[in-house]
């Protein structure tokens, strides 16, 4: 059950970071940001027993969302390139 929880968290930490970097914010500063959003979304929307646990939880989740804002970013950009090169 926890599990879920902590993939929807990264699912919208990822979101939130994708429409900040859409509106203009620098990607290495929305990456930033991700990390607190994944502290504050695991204290907001989690049950631990520690505060530890919480941080910890929470800074996993900010590092996997931005690893999938990157992944994402770097696959759509090969494909764009790929479909420009291959229409020339």
């Amino acid at each position: 059950m926890i599990d879920s929880k902590i993939g929807i968290l990264i699912v919208v930490v990822f979101g939130i970071t994708e429409t900040l970097e859409k509106f203009g914010l620098a990607k290495r500063y929305a990456h930033l940001i991700a990390l607190p959003l994944g502290v504050l979304g695991s204290f907001l929307f989690l049950k631990f027993s520690s505060t530890a646990e919480y941080i910890i939880y929470g800074l996993f989740t900010g590092i996997a969302s931005v690893g999938t804002c990157d992944t994402v970013c770097n696959v759509v950009s090969n494909i764009k390139t790929k479909n420009y090169t291959d229409q020339k």
